[in-house]
């Protein structure tokens, strides 16, 4: 089976990883897709996210791609064929999100969408918390929740900018 894990990933944490990392048990292959999303603002460009994930998922090479997709995902799901969408969710305020986009996706898609929680030590990690930490310096606290390929990468980009 082909599975998708799609998302803005801004940035890509060990929360992701979490769930991507099961989900490579349940899955042949899937597809982790770099989203852009025109209502939000980023903190990283799409190029930098797709690296970021590259950069976490080394491991995983053989059984996932990264790539980027300016377009809707219910789009780039028909295009591929794919089977399911993974979802990661910590909590009842995503799941009430994630229910909404289900419903969109089961009108635009024929993928069955599959919701995975992160185990109990990434169950509070989230981008917005690593943008913070990001945002005010504190680059020390943001690698708690990151890879150390992807701090590495991120602190660079930040002394670059």
């Amino acid at each position: 089976m082909k599975a998708i894990y799609p998302g803005s990933f801004d940035p890509f944490t060990l929360g992701h990883l979490n769930i991507l990392e099961r989900a490579a048990r349940l899955f042949d292959h899937i597809d982790v897709v770099v989203a852009s999303n025109r209502s939000k603002n980023y903190m990283f460009s799409a190029e930098e996210r797709y690296e970021i994930i590259r950069l976490s998922t080394d491991h995983l090479q053989q059984s996932l791609s990264v790539v980027q997709y300016p377009g809707i995902i219910a789009d780039y799901i028909q295009e591929n064929h794919i089977d399911a969408i993974i979802r990661g969710i910590r909590g009842s305020t995503d799941l009430d999100y994630e229910i909404k986009l289900e419903q969109y996706n089961r009108k635009a898609c024929l993928a069955e969408t599959v919701y995975l929680t992160p185990t109990t030590k990434h169950l509070n990690t989230s981008s917005t918390l690593v943008k913070m930490f990001l945002q005010s310096k504190k680059l020390d606290l943001a690698a708690e929740y990151l890879t150390d390929n992807a701090h590495a990468y991120i602190g660079s980009l930040l002394r670059a900018k």
